[in-house]
């Protein structure tokens, strides 16, 4: 009797395991599977935290967490969410979470690349 119960404890955990994980993968998808636009000037980004701020035209201020499978460029070349710097002027694809959070799928960072 024992062994059924451990064959019937195995199986809740594998269950339970399953619905986590396809909760936790539901959570990443956009609402409606709307993929918004928007540009606008950082104000400020932290590549610890996968954060970027920016200012619309319109002055609003907007707070995006950035993922890493989300794509960053500059011109025609990939680069990571360091290398964009303040007031550079960028364009944000992006969608909303069922908790609201602003979730990016790729920045194009519209500031011409100096050579330093």
């Amino acid at each position: 009797m024992n062994t059924n119960y451990l064959k019937l404890f195995a199986i809740s955990a594998v269950i339970m395991n399953f619905f986590m994980v396809s909760s936790a993968i539901a959570q990443e998808k956009p609402v409606n599977d709307l993929i918004k636009n928007i540009s606008g000037t950082v104000t400020g980004s932290d590549s610890v935290g996968n954060i970027i701020s920016i200012r619309t035209q319109d002055q609003k201020q907007m707070v995006f967490s950035v993922p890493d499978k989300a794509i960053i460029t500059q011109e025609t070349h990939n680069i990571g969410l360091m290398d964009i710097r303040d007031a550079s002027a960028v364009t944000i694809q992006y969608f909303i979470t069922p908790s609201f959070q602003n979730t990016v799928v790729s920045i194009v960072d519209n500031s011409r690349m100096v050579n330093e």
